[in-house]
């Protein structure tokens, strides 16, 4: 056996025993009024999403890669879109926006150096940033 076929049949074990895992751990608990803690927030994964994570981090792509082209183009099919990003933060959606109104393909559009642009009086430095690093 070649050391590809080596690595490439431990990866198809260790992705097994993820999805096994994954099926175990996923399972919902039953719910009793009074007992069962509801929390505000927290994460939804299931097995096929824990397969995705161990497959993204045997290939050593722990940032956009193969598995984020896939989500951007399906949704952006979803939504009906020709183009969609995605970004790390609310902080790099504003930037990302913001710069998308700065764009000289939107012509007589576009926010100028110089134009006025109203923001809330109370938000995030991160809201503020853009606007002052595109003049």
């Amino acid at each position: 056996m070649s050391e590809a076929q080596s690595k490439e049949q431990l990866r198809e074990q260790i992705i097994k025993l993820v999805a096994e895992y994954g099926a175990l751990a996923s399972v919902p608990k039953a719910f009793e009024p009074g007992v069962t803690v509801i929390p505000p927030a927290g994460k939804v994964v299931g097995a096929p999403e824990m397969e995705l994570m161990v497959e993204a981090s045997l290939d050593a792509w722990l940032t956009t890669g193969r598995f984020n082209d896939q989500f951007e183009a399906r949704l952006a099919k979803l939504i009906g879109v020709d183009f969609l990003i995605t970004v790390n933060s609310g902080s790099s959606a504003n930037l990302v926006a913001f710069n998308t109104l700065t764009s000289p393909k939107l012509g007589a559009r576009a926010i100028q150096q110089g134009d006025e642009v109203i923001g809330v009086a109370a938000g995030f430095p991160t809201t503020v940033n853009p606007i002052i690093q595109f003049g």
